[in-house]
């Protein structure tokens, strides 16, 4: 059966979508992407997270995207001709369009296990590769996948075809299965029951290669019925050949070329490649995280990167004195124990950004400048740090080896405030003079996570749970105590009496009186609330955990999950207005908006599933029901920790079921459910 996405208004939103929050850094995408294939030499495809696909006809010059009609990691792509082709992503998940990408059908595989390998012979014939048993065929172009019969227990890494007729599959457990009936019976040779065969590739009916797991190869020179073992320089996957000597492959994702049948591969000049492709014998396309895309037309000797990057560090705070002018900073790994820093600077709005500092900063945490050339920074190794030229030059104010500073905020070009955390202790440290001078105006035995504060005498502070304020610039702090599940994570007002606190568990809360009280709002989240931002009482932003951000037009009594975001962690935000804003995040990600990013979010929601689970709490078992019992849609069904660990992981089709929890210690759990059109996550206690 094939269900096809209407994608006539769908397109509009999710293209339109798109353009909400546009990349800074990298340019022009970072998307993480995952398979490329080009039909002919001038018209290729590449997929990849949340659902992106990008198409080029003229070799690679220009990238678009298309509308895919999900927002699923889509994992494999192959072309029968520059229209038609098909996308596979997790628990058998596949797609189809006839019109070079501007729509897509989805198809029922009839399975939900992961594929490893999508392999069209022609138009009609094609096969997917899988775990658990699933070696997939289709005679009608993907309308009907029927399953072979094969050993359940093996999965199968690879396919290919010499013809119509004989083909081949790698597979675990050192297994090669032949058929010579276009795949509706095949044989197998057995080997090491510890050795998984990833890769087979064959040049005629005869001569064909095969490459598994610990360097390990096979080749046959006479269709299977013998094979000789050898061991190559190193790891190979994804392997093909040109003729007898000749090949390629991937190997620590670069790309590598043999030139005497397979017992050497050395390096090319394409690297950080997850998946590559030949357009023709010389043009051959590498892909990879980050937005990756790599062409060379010399067959991989040279290449050049389609994607441009300023960094691939974390970046962990940006701020804005004025419209054009911003920095944010980033840390990053040097060696074992030494962390580095970098400070970006942009005077253009976000247009382009330059490294003006890079060293031994360590742990940068927070950056805020109060002009466009003046600014401070800190680090968790308790240092303070401030530039009076833009950000080239920094001077060590401070140092306090007992605290790591998180925070870093001025009201006014003198007064500033400076959260930090000890061993079991916290500190909010001032300065009235520029930061020549600082003074410790709060010390408890908790951890001080943030501060924000609206002028030099009124200012709030987050412990574990609970939210302290000054009315006089720290001489004297109340406490109060919230009811909160998880450690509080960040705070922001908005004006003297709206604000807002969110923490781990995505505990979310609001004044309206200056915090005299506060009231929990109820949400959906599941998720650890990062960090957040208002542009005014009702307009709101806020990232979490797990790749996850949210915006609210009502002052955070509803939010909408931005679905097509890049997985990659969104560290902070600021806006310099009620329109311009922006994002920074995991491996360099910058973004901004320049309409609030809020057009047609609403539109973007997945539809609810409306789970219910019972009993909850639980101590054996717990049954998972909805309205619609009888979906038939695969489900992954997920179980986490208080710690984020994944405890339980299984996959059902239909419901109401039951997940067995009575080996489970007692506690808070988190049970997400994840379909083709939605996920979602609730609370589950264990007595």
């Amino acid at each position: 059966m094939i269900r096809i996405i209407i994608t006539t208004i769908f397109s509009m939103i999710a293209c339109f979508s798109y353009s909400q929050w546009n990349w800074s850094n990298p340019t022009p995408f970072g998307y993480h992407l995952y398979d490329v294939d080009f039909p002919n030499e001038t018209i290729g495809y590449i997929v990849g997270e949340k659902g992106v696909v990008l198409k080029t006809t003229d070799a690679g010059t220009n990238w678009e995207i298309k509308s895919s009609g999900t927002f699923r990691p889509l994992r494999l792509v192959e072309f029968t001709d520059a229209e038609t082709g098909y996308i596979t992503s997790d628990s058998g998940f596949i797609m189809k369009t006839t019109d070079g990408g501007e729509t897509w059908m989805e198809l029922q595989s009839g399975t939900i296990e992961e594929f490893n390998n999508l392999y069209f012979f022609n138009e009609i014939l094609g096969f997917i590769a899988g775990m658990n048993g699933q070696l997939l065929r289709t005679t009608d172009g993907g309308e009907t996948w029927e399953r072979a019969s094969i050993d359940i227990y093996s999965d199968v890494y690879s396919v290919h075809f010499v013809d119509e007729n004989t083909g081949y599959a790698a597979a675990s457990m050192r297994t090669v299965y032949k058929t010579v009936d276009g795949g509706d019976n095949w044989t197998s040779i057995s080997g090491d029951p510890y050795l998984n065969l990833k890769s087979i590739f064959f040049l005629d009916a005869f001569k064909g290669y095969v490459a598994g797991e610990n360097n390990f190869m096979m080749k046959t020179t006479n269709g299977g019925f013998s094979w000789t073992h050898f061991q190559s320089n190193r790891p190979i996957k994804h392997l093909q050949f040109v003729d007898e000597l000749t090949g390629y492959a991937l190997s620590y994702e670069q790309l590598v070329k043999t030139t005497n049948g397979g017992t050497t591969w050395n390096p090319l000049g394409m690297t950080d490649c997850l998946s590559y492709s030949f357009a023709n014998n010389n043009y051959v396309f590498g892909i990879g995280y980050h937005g990756r895309i790599l062409k060379s037309v010399d067959a991989g000797l040279t290449c050049v990167n389609y994607t441009s990057s300023v960094t691939e560090s974390e970046l962990v705070d940006v701020h804005f004195p004025d419209v054009n002018t911003g920095y944010t900073i980033s840390q990053y790994d040097v060696s074992a124990g030494l962390r580095y820093g970098q400070v970006l600077r942009t005077t253009n709005a976000g247009e382009t950004w330059q490294i003006t500092a890079d060293g031994d900063f360590g742990r940068l945490t927070s950056v805020f400048f109060t002009g466009i050339n003046t600014g401070y920074m800190v680090c968790g190794y308790g240092k303070i740090y401030k530039t009076l030229d833009g950000g080239y030059q920094w001077d060590t104010l401070a140092s306090y080896p007992d605290l790591w500073l998180s925070e870093v905020t001025f009201v006014d070009e003198n007064t500033g405030f400076v959260a930090g955390e000890g061993n079991g202790s916290g500190a909010i440290l001032k300065t009235n003079d520029g930061g020549m001078s600082w003074s410790r105006i709060y010390e408890s035995d908790k951890p001080v996570r943030g501060i924000h504060f609206i002028d030099e005498n009124v200012g709030y502070g987050i412990l574990y749970t609970s939210i302290i304020k000054t009315i006089n610039g720290g001489l004297e702090w109340l406490e109060t105590s919230l009811s909160n599940e998880g450690t509080l994570l960040d705070i922001f007002f908005v004006n003297q009496s709206v604000g807002y606190a969110c923490g781990f568990m995505g505990d979310f809360y609001k004044t309206t009186n200056g915090g005299v009280t506060w009231i929990k709002l109820p949400t959906q989240f599941f998720n650890a609330l990062l960090c957040m931002y208002f542009v005014d009482e009702n307009t709101g932003y806020m990232s979490g955990d797990g790749c996850t951000f949210f915006q609210t037009d009502n002052g955070g009594m509803n939010w909408n999950s931005l679905e097509y975001f890049s997985c990659s962690w969104s560290n902070s935000v600021w806006f310099t207005d009620d329109l311009n804003g922006y994002i920074v995040g995991g491996n360099g990600k910058i973004l901004k908006t320049t309409n609030g990013g809020l057009v047609l979010s609403k539109a973007l929601q997945m539809p609810e599933a409306e789970f219910t689970l019972f009993p909850n709490p639980a101590n054996s078992f717990v049954t998972i029901s909805t309205e619609d019992n009888a979906s038939g849609f695969p489900i992954n069904v997920s179980l986490l920790n208080f710690n984020g660990m994944q405890v339980i992981k299984e996959k059902y089709r239909y419901m109401p079921f039951q997940v067995d929890i009575s080996s489970l210690a007692k506690g808070i759990y988190l049970l997400r459910l994840e379909t083709i059109n939605y996920t979602e996550t609730k609370k589950l206690v264990k007595m």
